[in-house]
């Protein structure tokens, strides 16, 4: 920082001091104050949307992941028993056991596809049409406060300017053998100050409004983008699931209207119960 900016900014800590104990009148534009507010509004929803869109493209990310591990393990779990010894009865017959087996594996090589494929021919249209246009969007926000900060630092200087004056016309022209002079000096820097502030406010006041309104047509085609990209992943997700539903409802409703699905069910549990592993009166010495 320079010397003069150094001086530039003790003055107008020094004024915003003043300014609080009520030593300075402030000077207040309440049409700037309402089209700030509504600024800072838009400002702190777009930049949360941001970071609301980045970790939605995550979540769907974690969420094929988490298919895919179940998926997974769910395959290796029926493949485990072709490997196993046959201690007991196994209540499936070995048609259902495949059944299973190929319904597993099939489950699998979808949710392999969802994670890769899927998300893959997601990714770049999201970033292209969702992430990167809010992104932009908001990176304004940076020059737009650094306006602001200015305009702020001109009223510090315009007050500030106000002041000396009204001192000088306060004090006696006796004390002063060169009155003349000082307040013309001080008149001259004033009109300055003023005029500096009043530029800086004024087209605050005009473009902050129009960004504001601007953000609707903006935003519009984001949004309908997001609902398409959502729209397609469940979509793919529902086709290739479906597949895979009918087969496994087929064979439920068979076991239903038959009477052998609660009865499958209890068979099975009567079985561990009569396991030793879960005997009550089995005890670890």
């Amino acid at each position: 920082m320079s010397w003069l900016g150094l001086k530039k900014a003790i003055n107008r800590a020094g004024t915003q001091v003043m300014l609080k104990a009520g030593q300075i009148e402030q000077t207040v534009d309440k049409e700037f104050e309402f089209e700030e507010k509504r600024f800072r509004v838009m400002e702190s929803n777009s930049i949360a949307l941001q970071k609301k869109l980045r970790s939605y493209l995550d979540s769907l990310k974690m969420l094929t992941k988490s298919q895919l591990n179940i998926a997974q393990l769910l395959d290796s779990f029926y493949g485990q028993e072709s490997q196993a010894p046959h201690t007991f009865e196994n209540p499936m017959n070995g048609e259902e056991m495949e059944l299973f087996k190929n319904l597993s594996g099939e489950y699998f090589h979808i949710l392999q596809k969802l994670n890769t494929q899927v998300i893959g021919d997601l990714e770049h249209p999201y970033n292209q049409t969702v992430l990167n246009p809010i992104a932009r969007f908001n990176s304004y926000y940076v020059e737009i406060n650094e306006a602001i900060k200015k305009r702020h630092h001109k009223l510090l200087d315009y007050d500030a300017m106000r002041n000396k004056l009204k001192k000088l016309i306060d004090t006696p022209q006796t004390e002063y053998s060169n009155y003349d002079v000082k307040f013309r000096e001080l008149s001259d820097e004033l009109v300055e100050t003023e005029q500096k502030y009043f530029d800086i406010n004024q087209k605050l006041k005009d473009e902050l409004p129009k960004l504001v309104n601007m953000r609707v047509a903006f935003f519009d085609p984001s949004f309908e983008s997001f609902v398409k990209i959502q729209l397609r992943f469940f979509n793919e997700n529902y086709q290739n699931l479906q597949q895979l539903q009918t087969k496994l409802d087929a064979k439920t409703k068979q076991d239903y209207a038959e009477g052998k699905l609660d009865d499958k069910i209890d068979d099975v549990l009567s079985r561990m119960k009569a396991l030793d592993i879960t005997g009550k009166d089995n005890h670890i010495a």
